[in-house]
């Protein structure tokens, strides 16, 4: 009886088995070495043609790269769109940006923002400086965004301040580098 290769399971006969000779069992066997395991073990790259249009989404990537959040407000209260959390003896910078349209698309706001916690061993989740946020609105009230410590939870909020008897749809996209890193 035949076997299995070791990293793709490729069926390898064993002689008299098929009509296959050991020429057709070597190929199998240099199949199955090839390299398909991808960085960072030296496998081969895919090309740009070889990945679909809409195929690789924020949801696939680590947060390194990017994460997307959404909520609706309806009223002036801060409102949590996302939160990130500071695990003990770690430091996070978060980076990205933030929209937000009305409901009827008469009025729009958005910008970016850069912000720095930590979170010291035995300790709680503290903001270390400002948060910077650059910030535009057309808005008839004053819609807004911001990051606090939410020392609870221990974790940076994310928060969006819509406007009473308003109703905005928020959306945020953004990263985190943390150190040490994080799995």
């Amino acid at each position: 009886m035949g076997t299995r290769t070791p990293n793709m399971s490729i069926y390898t006969p064993s002689n008299g088995e098929d009509l296959y000779g050991r020429a057709f069992a070597q190929g199998l066997l240099n199949i199955d070495a090839h390299n398909h395991s991808g960085a960072p073990d030296n496998g081969v790259q895919i090309g740009t043609d070889g990945i679909q249009d809409g195929a690789i989404t924020p949801k696939k990537l680590s947060n390194q790269i990017i994460v997307e959040a959404t909520v609706q407000t309806t009223n002036a209260t801060p409102t949590q769109i996302a939160a990130v959390a500071v695990a003990e003896s770690s430091a996070v910078t978060i980076t990205g940006r933030v929209i937000a349209l009305r409901n009827d698309a008469t009025e729009s706001c958005g910008g970016d923002f850069m912000c720095v916690f930590h979170r010291p061993t035995g300790g709680s989740v503290t903001q270390v400086g400002v948060v910077y946020v650059n910030f535009n609105e057309d808005s008839s009230g004053a819609p807004s965004f911001n990051v606090v410590a939410d020392v609870g939870n221990e974790a940076a909020s994310l928060q969006v301040t819509g406007e009473g008897g308003k109703t905005f749809n928020w959306k945020v996209a953004y990263n985190i580098l943390s150190w040490p890193s994080t799995p």
